[in-house]
Formats: C-alpha cells, structure tokens, sequence
C-alpha cells in the first residue's frame, strides 16, 4: 500500500480548508484518564485539528479518580439536565466542570457520581460491567444535552467507539430538527468492543422498543440478537471513520467484523480509515524525559546505554550483543500472546549460553491466565526474561529506548501506536500483517523498517524472529535500517487534515 497520502512532511503547512466548531467526545483522555490508546488520540487529535485552526472542544466523565480541585477546573453555575426517557420524562443532574489540556484543548467533564463516581472507567475491576449499559447510556445523552446548549453551535460531533455510539441516535430520534445543523461522526478505535448487552439492558437507553428493539430495530446486533450501542451508532452517523486504512477494509469482511459485517458493508459509502498519528512531544528519544539518555539518528550509542538501563531495571545481565526484544500492551489473545508465548520458550531452551539467543522483556497487564505464563516463563529462564505486570508509563518508554526489536504479534490490531512509538527510536517492530501494523511497518532488504508475518502461525512468527536475529548480527543492514525508521514520520498533522475533509463532506461543505 503506498503510505504518501498518509505520511506528513516537516515542511507541510497548508492551513485548513475550513474553520469548523467541533465536540470532541470520549470516554477517556491522557493524562486524566487512560486505559488503551483511546486515551492518547483523545488528548493528541483535537490538539492537531485546533492547531489546524478548528474552534474544538473536548467531553469526558469526570470519574471517582479525576479531583476537579487539584486540577484547578471551574464549575459551571448551572448543571446539565439530562433526560433519562424520552423528552419529559425524568432527568438526572450533572455538574459541568471547564478547563484546559495540557495541550491547550478546552475539556468539559460530566459529573455525575452515580453513573461515574468509582474510579474504574468501565468497571471491569469490581463493579458490574452490565453498569455499563445504564452509565454510558446517560453519558451519550449528556453530549446531546450539552451539543443543545445555545453557546454552543456544533458543526461536528466526532464519537469515540460505542461509550458514546448512542449520541448520534438521541439527537436524530429527538432532537432532528433542532441539531439538523450538527453532523456526527463516528470512529472505530476497536471494532471488538461493542458495547453489546442483554436484552435487559435495552430498558437503559430510554428509547422507544417499537423502532429500536423489535424485530429489525435499530438497537439489535446484525443477527437480531441482544443489544448493540455500536450498531445503533453505525446507522445514524453522519460519517463513520476508522483508525487506519487497512483495518477500514478488514471490517467489513464477515470474518473479521465481530458480527456488524452487513451494517459496515451497508455503510461502506461513508466509512473511511485514517491512520492514527503520534504526538512526537512525548514520544521521541530526542526530547524523552522519561528515558536515562536522549539520542537521535546521528547519536545511536544513547541507545546503547538505554538498553544497559534497561537491561538492569529488569535485573537480567548487562549483554549489549545480545539481541534484547520487548513487549508492551495487553496480555491478551487479540495482542498475539497465545502464539508468543510457546514460540519463545521453545526458542529459550535451545539456548546454551548466556552468550546467544536473546532477551525479553515484558510489560502489561490483563489475562490471569497470561500473567501466571509469562511469570512461569521468567522463572525457568531469570538471566533471560523479565516481566512486568501493570502499566508503568516510564518503563514503556525505557523499552522503546532501551530494546532492539519490538514484539507486536497481534491477531488483529485496528491501528497500534507501540510500533509507531518503535520506529521513532530505532526498535524496529516484529509485527503481524494486518490492519494499521501493516500500514506502518514495511518488510524489505532495500527500504525496510522491520519485519512482518503474513500467515498467523507460530512456524510464521518463529521464522520473522529467526529472520530478525539474523539481521541483528548484521550491523551494515541494521544500522540503516534504524535509521529509516527512525526518519518516519506519523505525527498528528496529516491525520487531522484527513479527519478535516470528513467532516466537511459531512457537513456537506464539499461541491
């Protein structure tokens, strides 16, 4: 695929081709709030279309973890009323609290303790997730509230995965004529998560059964089953936009839609994938903070010694010839761990020395299943492999600086934002062809920047690795290597002026 339309240049500075008021809604945003990469986009994107000249504001819950004090966040005088059946019906308060970004971005956060006061997003670790259905039902029609507030005039409403998938459905079904003037869009950061529920959980949404839940209603997955705020949102948006090209054709292949195949092909007119971009303020090796020594392209012995931190942070043996690889994300069948894992030990216990093979590092948190492997693992093999259960901001950045190869095996992958954060520091991504890591990584002897596997396989990921290990001990093809990935460039710019003509087409501003 060729990536030019994709990849910006330092000197493009073409300014916005329209000047549009737009609402950023999510249910999460770094640094308030983060569980995945929504978070990151959420900060990042409205920073790169506001610089583009766009008037954007941000929505977010204001959760049980997020003092509005500490952040010095002004209340507004007068709550947002928030209907919780039809127009009249009974309405729940919510306060208002106004601030900036650290990016300079104006953010809104709803306040309402009875739908967010705990401090788990999405009640995963204790609470019910079935909550999830009534809380984020509720945040949904808190954007529509707030997008009806006069002071307001919305050109777009840009909608993040299916918390807020509802928003498009409560302003089309009761407000059409009032918000006829607004345009919802709606992006797929991750087609798996749906937000799909029982059929008891329709009663959360407040909406009418006879057009959103009988037979065909809108409110019903692709089968006719069960409750799916994301189809609901597919239906009504105005545009429907996804976070690389590649994965944008992936989902609507039956195969890999996770069962909205006939919505997506339905809506293939309007759906469109953009690349995700990198907020190179944070993550480059240049301007890193959170790293023991800073380096460039023309300084690559920093990268050494990063690794030598990295190698000690993780208490194994200071081996600067030994290829050291890394992994970072969820522990979890989507991230490729039910083929990595079997693929490195069986690798590990070929090794002899201390002096061949490799090293691993791991960071995540998620299955338990996969957390008692990866400690099994680091226990049969303690000079080899190291584990790190959780998410610690700084170490993820050490592991860009500090491995040589970066291990992102996934099944599926929508965008991927470690690979990306890899190439800018010269830790070249071992990744699986499919969805955005196929859009950013390219495996060549004349121009690559790391190393891809078709078929998803453990043979297949054995031999990349092999493959990988042998150009390691090539340092006339790595070092260049390196070098071009590290002279990529994904940054924000290009996909906000993509993210740009959506939402013009629309708002039906193009002839």
């Amino acid at each position: 695929m060729d990536l030019t339309p994709l990849i910006k240049t330092k000197s493009d500075t073409t300014g916005p081709v329209a000047s549009l008021n737009i609402l950023f809604a999510t249910s999460e945003i770094a640094p308030y709030t983060k569980t995945g990469g929504l978070a990151d986009v959420s900060a990042a994107l409205p920073a790169a279309l506001a610089q583009r000249g766009h008037n954007v504001s941000i929505i977010t819950p204001l959760y049980g973890g997020v003092d509005p004090e500490a952040l010095r966040l002004s209340r507004r005088l007068y709550p947002l009323e928030v209907p919780r059946k039809g127009l009249k019906g009974s309405k729940l308060e919510a306060n208002l609290w106004e601030g900036r970004t650290p990016n300079g971005v104006r953010i809104f956060f709803v306040e309402c303790d009875e739908m967010f006061g705990h401090e788990d997003p999405y009640g995963y670790n204790g609470d019910s997730v079935e909550e999830n259905a009534q809380r984020f039902a509720f945040f949904a029609r808190a954007i529509v509230e707030f997008a009806r507030m006069p002071s307001q005039q919305l050109d777009i409403v840009q909608c993040n995965d299916w918390h807020t998938a509802l928003a498009p459905v409560y302003a089309r079904h009761f407000y059409g004529k009032e918000l006829e003037e607004t345009s919802f869009v709606l992006t797929i950061h991750n087609l798996a998560f749906q937000g799909a529920f029982d059929d008891k959980q329709f009663a959360a949404t407040g909406l009418p059964k006879t057009k959103f839940f009988n037979k065909g209603g809108d409110l019903r997955g692709d089968d006719g089953k069960g409750v799916n705020y994301l189809r609901a949102g597919l239906r009504y948006a105005d545009q429907i936009t996804t976070v690389s090209p590649t994965y944008a054709e992936e989902i609507t292949e039956d195969s890999r839609s996770f069962g909205l195949g006939e919505t997506l092909r339905g809506s293939s007119d309007i759906l469109s994938g953009i690349l995700n971009g990198v907020d190179y303020n944070i993550w480059s090796p240049d301007t890193d903070r959170e790293i023991e020594v800073r380096y460039d392209e023309n300084s690559l012995n920093g990268k050494r010694r990063n690794k030598a931190d990295l190698q000690h942070a993780y208490e194994l043996p200071i081996r600067p010839m030994l290829p050291l690889l890394g992994f970072v994300g969820r522990l979890t069948d989507q991230k490729g761990l039910d083929l990595l894992l079997p693929v490195l030990r069986a690798k590990l216990e070929t090794f002899s020395t201390d002096r061949e093979g490799f090293q691993v590092v791991f960071l995540g948190e998620g299955s338990g299943e996969y957390k008692k492997a990866l400690e099994k693992l680091q226990k049969d093999f303690p000079r080899r492999v190291g584990v790190r259960v959780g998410y610690e901001e700084r170490l993820a950045h050490q592991i860009q600086a500090g491995a040589d190869i970066l291990l992102v095996p996934s099944a599926f992958e929508p965008c991927g934002l470690t690979q990306i954060y890899a190439l800018r520091y010269g830790t070249l991504p071992l990744v699986h062809a499919t969805g955005g890591l196929v859009d950013t990584v390219k495996d060549s002897d004349d121009d690559g920047t790391g190393f891809t596997f078709d078929e998803f396989s453990e043979e297949a990921l054995s031999a990349t690795i092999d493959r990988a290990m042998a150009s390691f001990k090539q340092p006339r093809r790595w070092r260049p290597m390196m070098v071009r990935a590290m002279n990529q460039d994904f940054s924000w710019t290009e996909s906000a002026r993509s993210y740009e003509r959506v939402f013009i087409e629309a708002t039906e501003q193009i002839d």
